[in-house]
């Protein structure tokens, strides 16, 4: 938390000095995950997502910095799968995932925010984005009708005698946006932005799901019948069959990636004297 508060300081002392001009806006759209829970597909179980961003266009039209604020919900459900390993596994899990840090723009064309006329196609742009965000995830699975929060039930023997090297999963993570979209002039003071980020997080625990199944008697005992309910849900309902046990529950070689994609609406706060002109 500290570095991205570092960078969030580096980032305003930038825009400070040599920002052309600002825009606030509102972002909304929506949300899903790859992992182990739903490897391949993109798209699968849309969730929500909305935020704010605040962006600063630089005097050489090609470059802007943005930062922003996200809240959007992902989930998976092995029950929703065409594999019969999943089918079988039959997890689920949702959880939602606040973002917030820096991000830069950079222009395909020359883009000036307000610029109307199309002579010079600066009113309209694709562009590619990249940054470094803080996220903060708490992923949940249904249990007999109540969410119930995994991350505190060592679903997978972290921090117990037969996983005591391995800690309980940190909930604030970090996470590299990448992506692309197409921003256009609306008005000479609204624009709008479509685009579409995918996240690469250095976790593989955003769905609760890495490793292998732990003995559930043990993990009963240590941890809880709830923990054992929860890491194993294909077992018997007469007791703890451990069927499973020391097999793979998911694939620890595979980070977790979530997606935001949507529109932004933006509004230019105002102009700086030596751009002015240029707008009118």
């Amino acid at each position: 938390m500290r570095g991205i508060v570092i960078i969030l300081i580096t980032f305003f002392s930038v825009i400070n000095v040599t920002a052309q001009t600002p825009e606030i806006g509102v972002f909304g759209g929506g949300a899903y995950y790859i992992g182990d829970l739903n490897p391949y597909t993109h798209f699968k179980q849309t969730n929500y997502a909305v935020g704010i961003i605040y962006r600063h266009n630089f005097d050489n039209e090609r470059v802007a910095l943005r930062v922003q604020g996200i809240i959007g919900k992902v989930s998976g459900n092995d029950a929703k799968s065409n594999d019969l390993n999943q089918l079988n596994r039959n997890l689920n899990f949702s959880s939602s995932v606040l973002e917030i840090g820096p991000l830069i723009e950079i222009n395909f064309i020359d883009y000036i925010v307000g610029v109307m006329s199309r002579k010079k196609f600066k009113f309209q742009t694709p562009y590619l984005f990249a940054g470094i965000t803080y996220f903060q995830m708490n992923p949940s699975g249904t249990y007999q009708g109540q969410a119930i929060e995994l991350q505190p039930l060592a679903t997978e023997g972290q921090e117990t005698s037969q996983n005591s090297s391995q800690n309980r999963y940190a909930l604030k993570q970090i996470s590299i946006p990448l992506g692309l979209g197409y921003k256009f002039n609306v008005t000479k003071r609204f624009a709008i932005s479509l685009e579409y980020g995918i996240r690469k997080t250095f976790t593989d625990y955003l769905d609760d799901v890495s490793g292998r199944y732990p003995n559930l008697q043990l993990l009963s005992v240590e941890a809880g019948q709830l923990s054992a309910h929860m890491s194993d849900r294909s077992i018997n309902e007469e007791g703890y069959a451990d069927l499973n046990y020391g097999m793979s529950r998911g694939n620890s070689k595979n980070k977790d990636w979530y997606s935001f994609f949507g529109a932004i609406i933006s509004f230019r706060i105002h102009d700086h004297e030596t751009c002015s002109k240029r707008f009118k």
